[in-house]
């Protein structure tokens, strides 16, 4: 029988979460010190970074605390009450401007680092994801796991249109493009998918189509 939407979309997050989890591993023990080291000084930088972050919150909570302290003081009078709360938007106001200059100068001197953070992440599961998706002929653990097997033109280039270009490395190339318009294109994306597996009679997206693949469930029954 063919698998529906729900067992197809599960099996790609258990696959996903191992090869992050993964990427997430080689960059705590290797690839953060080689992202550090790009920038000179990132110690010394990001150590002030921190202060700058640190300080502003304990002033944002000094000031929330003010005006509560100011709000309950003033009770039921709703001119002291308004007078309060206008004190605290233009303290708010000044320290979020000032957190903004403070802030800018460290994420000027950081934007290496944290370009090259995105793409580490970007680059390394798009790999990763193609050698799991490639070693294993399109039967990842995802789909062992969740009993999904592909049948039909299953070959070496099929698969990498069906898994890799029309499936992650999509999703990868629409994040580093544009966030924003990712998190429109993409639930628009699954959206197309979940309405095809369940109006068409073979239950096939796009991909399957393209690339001429189906994706099946054998459960232990079938078996």
């Amino acid at each position: 029988m063919r698998a529906g939407f729900l067992r197809r979309i599960t099996s790609a997050f258990i696959d996903l979460t191992i090869v992050v989890l993964l990427v997430y591993l080689s960059f705590v023990l290797f690839g953060r010190t080689i992202l550090q080291n790009q920038v000179i000084h990132y110690d010394e930088i990001n150590e002030n970074y921190q202060e700058v972050i640190e300080t502003y919150n304990e002033d944002n909570h000094l000031i929330q605390d003010q005006y509560e302290e100011q709000r309950d003081l003033a009770g039921e009078d709703d001119e002291a009450r308004g007078e309060a709360l206008d004190l605290f938007k233009t303290k708010m106001a000044v320290l979020n401007r000032q957190y903004a200059l403070d802030s800018s100068v460290y994420n000027r001197l950081l934007l290496e680092y944290n370009t090259g953070l995105i793409y580490y992440f970007a680059i390394s599961i798009g790999l990763l994801l193609a050698v799991l998706v490639l070693t294993t002929n399109g039967n990842t653990i995802g789909r062992k796991i969740l009993k999904i097997d592909l049948v039909g033109q299953v070959n070496f280039i099929n698969i990498i249109i069906h898994d890799l270009l029309l499936k992650y490395f999509l999703v990868i190339m629409l994040f580093l493009i544009s966030p924003y318009h990712a998190l429109i294109i993409i639930p628009i994306y699954f959206l197309i998918d979940l309405i095809l597996i369940l109006i068409t009679k073979d239950k096939t997206t796009i991909r399957d189509n393209l690339s001429r693949i189906i994706v099946n469930y054998h459960s232990k029954k079938n078996k």
